[in-house]
């Protein structure tokens, strides 16, 4: 689609994020939308990316105050479009919501976690150049037909507002909304904010590393009982985690000021980011674990407790065994971390800091 344009003309596009994730992949837009636009639209303007980086009030789930909030941000700058990127999700009875768009406005609201967990720099780019060809094209020419956005996955639905929704349908969409909830909640730094944790862990990790009792049984279990004891207790820490930091959200009292439509949603991001967490926990121990047990004990004294020649494998059971009962020890080592520090990898507690952060601006708007 191409949308005629007069040499030395300059087109500003402005990206209005929320903070963290939303922010950063903004950045990146204003590194690569001008030549993505230039290449696809083949406009002869200079396109100008403008980002900032603010919440905007979107710690509302409710998309209509987000979308009116956007429209208002963008009235008082002189940016030619908007592009608002946030980090909730957005749905609605037919699906999940990928963007909101109001041709009128020339404003787009974009669900980041609708894109799901990989890929998302591009995605977003994809996105982003369809959004502003239709934007540009309803612009040249006003229609009450729907805005062409063609997005792979993606169906648009003219509302009878004149705004275009983009959805996913379910369940692939309700996928892609928590593998882009997990994604955002950045479950590896959760890793580090166990430091408690770890230094139990590596404790217990290290009585299995040192101890040949500990070899020994290893090597006598079978797979499914390894299988097994893994499972338990990174289910052990999982919990621990949850449990000890009261990361299960529970429905909040006061429904008629707070919308809960997605605390089902928040509960399945924040265990989903927990496990995922946990697993590199989890990983990082292991190669830990194997790397001692490779170091510490020689083939041939292995050999000599077990009473038959080692192997690789005889390695990775032990180191597998050692680690754990270091996960184990973590589990226990949880439970003393400070809370900030846990919930800042979860989902929730963002949406509750922001919905804290909403509620005292709109107190101080209206102290009646």
């Amino acid at each position: 689609m191409t949308v005629a344009g007069q040499a030395g003309d300059s087109v500003t596009i402005g990206v209005l994020a929320d903070p963290d994730l939303p922010t950063r992949l903004a950045h990146s837009l204003r590194a690569d939308l001008p030549g993505e636009l230039e290449l696809v639209l083949g406009e002869r303007v200079s396109w100008q990316v403008q980002v900032n980086g603010d919440p905007f009030e979107a710690m509302y789930p409710d998309n209509d105050q987000l979308i009116d909030r956007a429209r208002d941000y963008v009235s008082e700058t002189s940016w030619d479009l908007a592009l608002c990127v946030t980090d909730l999700p957005l749905r609605d009875t037919r699906g999940v919501l990928v963007a909101v768009v109001d041709p009128t406005a020339q404003v787009a609201l974009i669900s980041l976690p609708a894109l799901g967990g990989f890929r998302l720099r591009h995605r977003l780019r994809e996105l982003a150049v369809a959004i502003v060809a239709g934007l540009r094209a309803h612009r040249a020419e006003p229609a009450e037909v729907p805005v062409p956005i063609p997005v792979r996955g993606v169906r648009a639905s003219q509302e009878a507002n004149g705004e275009l929704h983009l959805l996913r349908r379910r369940p692939f969409g309700s996928v892609c909304v928590l593998a882009g909830m997990v994604r955002a909640n950045r479950p590896w730094q959760l890793v580090i904010g166990l430091s408690t944790a770890l230094a139990g862990a590596m404790a217990g990790t290290s009585f299995g590393v040192l101890y040949s009792t500990i070899w020994t049984l290893a090597v006598s279990l079978g797979p499914l009982r390894l299988a097994g004891i893994t499972v338990a207790a990174l289910t052990a820490l999982s919990t621990w985690i949850i449990i000890g930091h009261s990361l299960w959200e529970r429905r909040a009292p006061d429904t008629d000021t707070r919308d809960d439509r997605y605390l089902a949603l928040r509960n399945a991001g924040t265990v989903s980011t927990v496990v995922v967490g946990t697993i590199v926990f989890f990983l990082a121990l292991y190669l830990l674990a194997l790397a001692a047990v490779a170091l510490v004990v020689s083939p041939d004294y292995l050999a000599t407790t077990l009473g038959r020649p080692s192997d690789l494998g005889d390695y990775c059971t032990i180191a597998l065994m050692a680690t754990v009962l270091g996960t184990v020890a973590g589990a226990v080592g949880s439970g003393l971390e400070d809370d900030v520090t846990v919930r800042k990898a979860t989902y929730g507690y963002r949406e509750q800091d922001r919905y804290r952060l909403a509620e005292q601006r709109r107190r101080a708007r209206d102290p009646s």
